[in-house]
Order: C-alpha cells, then structure tokens, then sequence
C-alpha cells in the first residue's frame, strides 16, 4: 500500500499499490558517494522497536517542542494572509493507474510543494504526470521512450487529470486537461474541459500561461538533473532567455544569430573575392609586356590572313586578261577553218561519196556474219537434243534390266519369310506364365522404405555427430579461455585486474581499463590506471586514513593527461559501452611540485603532525597532482600518535592552516563558522572503517577454484561427449551397412521384375510382327503378277524415243546444208567490201595534202575554243572565290590591306606575304592564348569589382540590421543577466562563498554564452564552473542556485525540480533548503514550485505558505481507516514517547 501524507489539508486520494510494482523509480544510494564521503550504513527500523500504544497525550499538544522549530510558534513568518495560485499554477492532479499508482489525488500548494518519501515511492511518478499531462513527448522526462510504459502493470489504460488555476482574464473556471494514455496503442488523447483536443492544441493552450515544460530551467525531471548540469554554456544562455525573458528576447537573439551567420558568408564571400581579385590584377600586370608584344604579332597575323585571304583577286585580275586574249585567237582559228573548208570542198564531196558506199557495204557483210551465227546455233541444238533422245533410249533398257533384277531378289526372299512366319505363329502358342506385378511392387516399396529410414538413421547419425563435435569443440575452447584466465589471476596484472573488479559495479572499472590499456595507441598522451593500481601507501597504518581523506570515488578514477582523449574516452565508456561506476579525472595542468602546503614542516610538526597525506603516496606524478586538485592530499595532514590539548586548540585556532588530518584510527575536521565568531570552531571527529581498496590483493581463490570447477566440468563433459561421438560413429557404420544391404536386394528384385516385363512385352509384340509378315509375303506375290505388265510399258516407251532419234538425225543434216550455203554468201559480200575499202583508201591518197591541212586548222580551232573555255572557267571561280571573300563583309585590317592591294599581281603579292611572314617569325611572343586570358580576366576584374561593390552594400545592410537589433537585445540581456547575478550572488553569499553570473560576449551571436564562476573557498578564486573542477555536491548547488535566481525573473507560472540535492554535504542542503523556502514562500516568490527529494534532514527550516506531500509505501502499512493517507502525528507521537521513556531509564 502506498499513503500520502500533507502538512495542509487537503484530500488525498489513497493510492494502493505492492512494492513490486515499482518498476522504474529511484535505485538506492550507492555505498560509496560522489564526493567521496562514505556514509554511516543504513538500518531498517524493526516494527519490534516501536511501542504499538498510542500516547495518552492530547492532540492538541505540540507535536514537537517550540525550540525545535526554525519559525516558533505564535510568530508569523509572512506579513500576508493566504496567497492563491497564480494563473497557470497547478491546483490539482488526479492520477489513475498511472505508473506506480492505482489512484491517487495531489493538492498542491501554490508556492512551494515538498515531495518527500523513500526510493522507488513514487515521487518522481508525480514529475511524470505533469509533463506528459500537459502534452509533452517522453523524451522530456529521459526515462522510456514509448508513453504507453507509463501504464501501470497489468492496466490497459491509464488516465491524468490535471486543474490549472485559471486566468481570470480569460477564464471563469479552472481548466481542466484530462490525458487519457491506451497501452494497447500506444498512443494519448487529451481532452480540455471534457472537449476533445488535439496534442498541439493542449501544448498551445499551456504555452499561453508561458508554460514550458521542454525548458531545463523550469522543468527538471530526476533522470535530466546531469543533462541540465551538462549544458553547454551556449545552450545555457538559449534555455534561460526562453525561461526568464520573453519571447521577442529569443526571437531577436535567433534574428541576431541567423543574420551574423548569413553576414559571415557574405564576408567570407568578399574576402574570397578581394583574393581573387588581387589575385587576378597581379597577374594582369605581370602579362602586360607579353600582352603588347602578343597584341603586335596578332596585327601581323592578321594582315597575313588578310594578304592570303586575298590571293584571289589578283588571279582573277590575270585571269580575265588570259580570257580575252583566248577568245580573239578563237575567232581567228575559224575564220581560217572556213576558208581552208571552202577551198576544199569538190575533193572533200567524192571522198564523202566513197565513204558513203562503204558504209552500206559493210553493213551487208555484217548482215551476212549474223546469218552464219544463226545457222550454226540451229545446227548445234538439233544435235543436242538428239543426244537427250540417246540418254532417254540407254535409261529405258536399263530400267527394262532393273525391273527383272527386283523381280529375282523378291522371289529368293519368299523362303525365308514363309519361315520367319512359321516361327512367329510357333512363339505366339508359347505364352509366358502369369506374373503378380502388385507383389512385386509391394517388395520393392518395402525396400524403398527401409532404404529411406537406413537414410534418415544416417543423416540423424551425421547431424548428431555434428552437434557434438560442436560441443566437444566448444568445451575445448571453455577449458583453454578458462585455463587462460586461471593464469590471467594467478599473475601481477591479474591480481590488479581483480582489485579493480572487485570494488566496482559488474566488473566497470576492470571492464574499462581492459579496453584502454587494448587502446592506448590511439591516445595522445597518457593514460593512467587508477590510484589503487598507480599508487602505493608507504606506511600501511595509515592505508585507512588515506582511503576515507582521499575518497573512494578519486581512488577509483582514471587519470587522463590529454583533454582530447578525455572526451573520446568519456564518449566510449559512457556512450558505446554504456558503463556505469566508472570515474574519469583529467590531469591538471599545474604540475606536483607547485601544489604549495598550507604550512611549513617546521610548523605542521608544532602542531604535533607529521607530515601531508600526499608524502604517503608513492606513484606518477600526474596522478598525485590529479589527487592534489581534487582532494587537497597536500593540505591533509596525518599523524601516526595522538595530538596534545593544546595541539588540538591550536589546529582550532581561526590562524590555523589546517583544515583536516588523520590519525591510524580517526580523521579530524576542524569546521570554522566565521559569521558566528572565533569561537564558533570545532572538530567533528569519525572513526575509520577497515582499508579495502589500497590491500595486497593475493590471489582471489574463490574465483580461481570458480575457474577450476567450470575446468572440472568442461573436462567432464567433454569426456563425455568424446564417448557420445564414439558410439554414433558406430551407430553410422552400422546404418550404412544396413542401407547397403537393402539398396542391394532393391536392385535384384528390381532387375527381375524388368526381366519378366520384357517377356511380356515381347509375347505381346509377336502378333503384329506376324501380321506384318504375312503382309510382305503377299506384297512379294503382288510384285511378281505385275512386273510383266510393266515390262511391256518401258518397251513401248523404248520403241517411242528410237523412232524420234531418227527425225532428229534428218533435222541435223538439213541444218548442216544451210550453215554451207550462208558461208558461201558471207565470202562473196567480205570480198565487195575489201574492193570499197581499196578504192577509197586511194582516193584519199591524191588528197592527203588538203585533208591534213584542214585537219590541222581544225585541231588549232578546237584548240582555241577549249583555251577560251578554260580560261573562262578559271575566271568564273576565282570570281566566287572573291565574292565568297567579301561577300561576309570585312574587318578593319582587311579593308585596308584590300586597298593597298587593289592593283597588285600576283608575285607582287607573294613578295608583301614573304616580308610580312619575316617580321612575324622575328617577333617571338609567347602563346597566343595569354591574349584571350588577359581579356577574359580585364571583364572578371570588372565583374568582381562590381560584385565586391554588391557585398559592401549588402555588408553594409548587414551591419545596419544586426546594429539595430543588438542595440534592443543586448541591453535587455544584460539587464537581465544582471539581476540573475545580484541573486545567484546572494544565494552564495548565505553559504558564505561567492558567485555571478555574465555573459560571455562573442563576434558570433551564436556563441554567446552564460559564464558562471563560483568559489567554494577562501583561499580560492571565482573560477568558471564546469565538471572537471567543481565535485558534485558543488556543481548541485550552482545548479539549484541557478534555478533559485531564476525564480523571481522566471515568466512559468511553475517550477519543478527532481532530486536536485542528490551529492550535496548536510549543511549545503540545509542552506539551500533556507534559500530554496524564503524565495519560493517569501515576499519575492511569485510562482509556484514543486522540490522533490528522497532525504529529509533534521533541521530544515519550515513556512506556513509551503506544502509537504509525504508517501510512504511498502508491504505492511498502517491501517488508515481507508481515508488513504497515514497519521504521521501518531507515528511522530509514538516515537517521541519512546525516546521520553528510553531519557527516564537512563
């Protein structure tokens, strides 16, 4: 049952659960602190020590005396009456199988509220509700991730309800958000004021009472209590201004930051460009030389394309010249030829008459020529087809001899098939026996069976020897890890190995330096083991008093020298392999010997010590001074005898240097309450438990014979199932034998079975071979009635084809008469045309003379009209290639080398080309492609100066927006910071250290920064808080006292924190809880705020204005008459009696 108790009334719904239903809370305390102190042990209250009778006191008595109390009573500790919940403040939660609750009910107080009740209570199940209730995710809380874990065991549903106060500006009523959680799903429904509501829509409606529960400095669950004290002094600065400025603050801060970021890329983009810029006018002016030189070879260039570009036009011009002078030599050539001709013509006309008849006769003859042809291809086609008429005649007599061939063969093979049936019709009356095929087949599946179970014997035979040569291999790798560990413990480094693992949580410590000491090639600098495997104590009576001033925690701390393998490793160990009890140090950087003692051995000997802690230690350097900066061993003294009186009021004397020191069975420490006077000194004096970490580890027997027994019992198995693997083997063999043996009597029965079938087969073949054969003998009969019939038709067709070789013989002489005769006209007409040929052959010779003449006048004008036609052809397509030339229109240097050229010939411009080439070859240069780049980089230089142009003004507007909006935020900031200062400094000031708060300035607004400094002693300066030189408890109280100065600036109507004294010294909480109740409950205290804590000292200090909510919960639970709540009054009654009655004994 679980029982929640208030200091107010109130109603309390009971709440009714078993101690194993607590899943997720609080684990108890470790034996061992953060700081180092080690704490008395825990006994658990026997119900036995308790008198069950109640008091016979009246109720009205005070509960405690008036002295015990910080207000007493009578006097009112708050000029007002009772304060009311300010808007947005919680007024109720009611919770319904909701973690560890079944039911229960909150009324909460509108200024402090105090959770108060052992681990795993369900305090921080409270924290829970309200973040979820309000509609933030699970990730707020840093417990489990999906929200239906939130459902109590063995529930399907569960069900917040939580009553803001109202705003009355707004509301008339109190609103309610009910938060209705399905394991099954899971997945939430909200419903506000009974209506139902999306998740945004309930985080909206929270925001407007400036609600933010994703905000650290307002809401901070027990399991983000060490992410709140991780943050990062950026994200410090972005968590306070949402908590304590409003939100035009973050928003002009997100403005700032956004706009110097977008600044930067514009001033690394001029920069940029201001280099190549540079860059490019260097350059420009060391290729100004080569530019000129390049630019006068470039004219020279271009007046030689220019010259060749124009070769045509003179060749034209003498082209045309030619043409004109062919054509007048044209005309002259046949004026002449016409002449020449006329002259001629009487003896020109009887040659063309003589050539004439020739031509006619000649044509005859060749008439004559076709006819021959003709006649002699007639004469060879006749004589070819009688040679087809000879083939046909010699294939009908040798179809006539292969006829009577077949019918010979046919008769000689009518014998032998009249025997071939009589054997079949013999065999056919033989019919094999009856088989029983079903019997047979029944055997051979009988066999396949047993074949197939011989096969499922040897393969389970096969997979069993498998499994255990598995395990025979697997004790063997058992025996040689554990024999190997045996060694591992019995050598130096396993003894250490041992230390370390016996004084950490599962091994963490041994786990991680394994891994390091695996590593260390990937560290930059040192890397030390902890100071119990570093260290040595030189006096081992003093072993215990250096263990209880040093501290468990240090002892078991690593040293690292190098802060870039701190955080690499702190990421591995804590990230990767997620170890827990493992503890980190990073060497200072300040070295052994400038750790200065409070005083001089001379002086700490008067005094009656003898030395400093740190003289007892024997180890590296670097792990003693991590010793000196985090456990002052250099200003803890020790004695091996007891001090004097006078020695004692001297170490209490304000003067005295010393604040601690240690004997062989005590430590001292001399407390200075300088507020109080100098007499407000004294010396709290603790006995010294039993040395366990700096011991000679000898060899952990127990955890050798563990080894020797896993050895025994690996080797036992292992013989065992040496022996197992032996008899399957024989287990196969013999199923292989049988398989063996049965596939061998499958085969034979098998082959029988097929013998017999074939028998059957071939009896019932027999019948249509018998028919078949019957049916050849018949067709044999056949062939021999018709081959006379046949006989007779190829003798007919013989007789046909002889009597048509015979027209084809008379056709042949006929042809052969014709070819003659034609032959006899072809002689004659050859002979007509060798007379014509003769007779014009000597006409010609008499005019020889005349016909060469005219020949030669016409070659000449032949001659002169291809000249002129040439000419005329040269000039038309050198007159395209100069219009081709100029038809695109020219440039500059070619309009003035054309006029220069105008009435050039040809050599004359040959000679301009050769001396201009000249010049060109004298002017070197360099490569023609500097000219392009040196006019490519004159139009980037002016493209960059103007785009350089561009980002000055855009720099400007930069400068101009972020000025303007800085001149608004950062003012307010540091009004800001400020008044978070003034209070963070006076929260100090009451423990009697210092602190403030600033604000680190950056060019980059997305580094500013929250800068905290604190100082926890005198002798010390403010120096900046962080985890390497603030303990725990240290950082805890900065960290409430952060959030405490926040309080009055905070704009959320409430506040939360879980746990947050966890690590805090006794008087530190006391403080802090002072601080905590005057500015939640004092004059100042605006919001409301919820402390949840699992300690309860004695002594806190009290208000009326605050609530203290206390669960109990166990097994056995006092009887409540089921008002759900427990009667501490009574309890406290009881108690108070008992020590009355144990004083009067005494």
């Amino acid at each position: 049952m679980a029982r929640i108790h208030e200091s107010l009334p109130g109603n309390v719904t009971p709440a009714s659960r078993r101690r194993s239903d607590v899943d997720d809370e609080e684990e108890e305390e470790d034996e061992v602190s953060v700081d180092g102190e080690t704490p008395r042990p825990r006994k658990r209250a026997r119900p036995s020590d308790v008198d069950e009778e109640s008091g016979s006191e009246s109720p009205e008595r005070p509960l405690l005396p008036d002295n015990y109390r910080r207000s007493p009573r009578g006097v009112s500790t708050s000029d007002g009456g009772p304060r009311t919940h300010q808007p947005g403040s919680i007024v109720r939660v009611a919770l319904t199988d909701f973690v560890t609750y079944t039911r229960a009910e909150f009324n909460l107080g509108p200024n402090l509220n105090m959770i108060i009740g052992p681990n795993g209570t369900g305090k921080s199940t409270l924290v829970c509700a309200i973040c979820l209730g309000l509609g933030w995710d699970t990730r707020h809380l840093g417990r489990a991730k999906d929200i239906a874990e939130f459902v109590k065991h063995g529930s399907k549903h569960a069900t917040i309800e939580i009553e803001l106060a109202a705003d009355p500006a707004r509301q008339r009523k109190n609103p309610v958000i009910t938060t209705r959680i399905s394991k099954e799903s899971n997945k939430a429904e909200y419903l506000l004021d009974g209506k139902k509501s999306s998740k945004k829509q309930i985080i909206d409606f929270a925001r407007t009472f400036s609600i933010q529960v994703d905000n650290l400095c307002q809401f901070l669950p027990q399991d983000r209590v060490v992410e709140f004290a991780a943050l990062s002094p950026v994200a410090l600065l972005a968590q306070t201004q949402r908590a304590a400025a409003p939100q035009e603050m973050t928003d002009m801060h997100e403005e700032l930051k956004e706009l110097r970021k977008e600044q930067k890329e514009k001033q690394r983009s001029q920069k940029t460009l201001m280099a190549d810029l540079k860059s490019l006018e260097n350059r420009q002016h060391l290729q100004q030389g080569d530019y000129q030189a390049l630019q006068d070879r470039k004219e020279l260039t271009e007046r030689v394309a220019a010259l060749e570009k124009f070769r045509p036009f003179p060749q034209y011009k003498v082209a045309k010249d030619a043409h004109t002078e062919a054509k007048t030599r044209k005309k002259d050539a046949e004026r002449k030829h016409r002449e020449l001709e006329k002259k001629m013509a009487p003896n020109l006309n009887a040659v063309k008459a003589k050539e004439k008849y020739l031509e006619s006769v000649t044509k005859v003859a060749q008439a004559k020529v076709r006819l021959v042809t003709r006649s002699v291809q007639h004469a060879e086609k006749v004589l070819k087809s009688f040679g087809v008429k000879e083939t046909e005649l010699s294939a009908t007599t040798k179809e006539l001899e292969a006829g009577s061939d077949g019918v010979k063969k046919v008769k000689q093979g009518i014998p032998k098939m009249q025997q071939n049936i009589t054997g079949l019709k013999r065999a056919i009356e033989n019919k094999p026996a009856e088989i029983d095929f079903s019997a047979i087949n029944e055997e051979i599946r009988e066999k396949t069976r047993q074949s197939r179970e011989a096969d499922e014997n040897i393969n389970a035979a096969k997979e069993q020897g498998r499994i255990l040569s598995e395990q025979e291999a697997q004790r063997t790798y058992i025996i040689d890890q554990q024999t190997q560990a045996k060694e591992s413990v019995q050598s130096q480094a396993g003894q250490q190995m041992s230390k370390l693992r016996a004084n950490s949580k599962r091994g963490a410590a041994a786990t991680a330096w394994e891994w390091i000491e695996n590593n260390l090639d990937q560290f930059k600098g040192k890397v030390f083991a902890p100071p119990i495997m570093t260290c040595t104590v030189k006096n081992n009576n003093l072993v215990g008093a250096v263990e209880s001033l040093v501290g468990a925690g240090e002892l078991m701390a690593f040293t690292i020298t190098d802060p870039d393998d701190f955080d690499k490793i702190q990421q591995h160990l804590y990230g990767r392999m997620k170890l827990v009890d493992v503890f980190l140090r990073q060497a200072p950087t300040i070295a052994l010997e400038d750790y200065r003692r409070p005083c001089s051995d001379q002086q700490l000997h008067q005094y009656g010590l003898d030395g400093w802690i740190v003289d007892l230690l024997d180890g590296p350097d670097e792990v003693l001074a991590m010793l000196c900066d985090n456990r002052m061993v250099h200003q803890n003294a020790y004695t091996l005898s007891d001090v004097s009186n006078a020695q004692a009021d001297a170490l209490r004397h304000r003067d005295s240097p010393i604040t601690s020191y240690a004997t062989a069975t005590q430590t001292h420490r001399v407390l200075r309450r300088k507020e109080y006077g100098d007499q407000a000194t004294s010396i709290r004096t603790e006995f010294l438990r039993p040395a366990r970490l700096f011991t000679d580890a000898p060899v952990d027997r127990r955890h050798e014979e563990e080894l020797n027994a896993k050895i025994r019992d690996a080797e036992h198995d292992l013989e065992e199932l040496r022996e197992a693997i032996t008899s399957n083997t024989a287990h196969l063999r013999e199923h292989t034998r049988t398989k063996a043996a049965v596939d061998k009597e499958k085969k034979q029965i098998q082959d029988d079975k097929n013998r017999k079938q074939g028998e059957q087969a071939t009896w019932a073949g027999l019948q249509p071979k018998l028919d078949e054969a019957e049916q050849k003998l018949e067709t044999a009969y056949t062939q021999i009635r018709t081959h006379r019939e046949s006989q007779r038709e190829i003798a007919a067709r013989g007789d046909t084809i002889a009597f048509q070789k015979g027209e084809l013989i008379l056709d042949y002489a006929n042809s052969i008469d014709a070819v003659r005769t034609v032959h006899v006209q072809l002689f004659e007409a050859e002979i007509i045309l060798i007379e014509a040929q003769s007779d014009l052959e000597q006409l010609k010779l008499r005019n020889q003379e005349d016909i060469d003449a005219l020949e030669e006048c016409r070659q000449e004008y032949e001659a002169m009209t291809a000249a002129a036609a040439a000419t005329l052809a040269e000039g038309r397509r050198l007159g395209e290639l100069c219009a081709a030339v100029t038809g695109d229109g020219l440039t500059e240097v070619e309009d003035e080398v054309f006029a220069q050229m105008r009435e050039w010939m040809p050599d004359t411009l040959e000679t301009e080309i050769q001396s201009v080439q000249a010049r060109l070859e004298m002017n070197t240069g360099g490569h023609m492609g500097i000219i392009k780049e040196y006019e490519d980089r004159v139009r980037a230089i002016d493209r960059a100066r103007g785009k350089l142009g561009d980002l000055e003004t855009t720099l400007a507007t930069f400068e101009e927006s972020i000025e303007r909006v800085k001149s608004i935020w950062e003012p307010r900031l540091d009004a800001l910071i400020a008044q978070i200062s003034e209070a963070f400094a006076e929260n100090f000031a009451q423990i009697s250290c210092a602190g403030e708060v600033g604000v680190f300035k950056d060019e980059d607004f997305d580094q500013w920064a929250i800068q905290i400094r604190v100082k926890f002693r005198e002798s010390e300066p403010l120096s900046l808080l962080d985890s390497h030189r603030q303990s725990g408890g240290e950082r805890a109280v900065s960290t409430i006292f952060y959030l405490m100065a926040l309080q009055t600036l905070a704009r959320a109507p409430f506040r939360v924190v879980d746990e947050i004294n966890q690590g805090m010294d006794p008087r530190n909480e006391r403080l802090v809880h002072s601080r905590m109740v005057s500015i939640a409950c004092g004059q100042e205290g605006e919001s409301q705020y919820f402390l949840i804590t699992p300690k309860l000292l004695a002594g806190l200090e009290y208000h009326r204005d605050m609530k203290v909510h206390c669960i109990a919960s166990g097994e056995f639970m006092p009887d409540s008459k089921g008002e759900g709540k427990v009667d501490f009054g009574v309890l406290a009654r009881r108690a108070l009696e008992i020590r009355a009655r144990a004083e009067e004994r005494v």
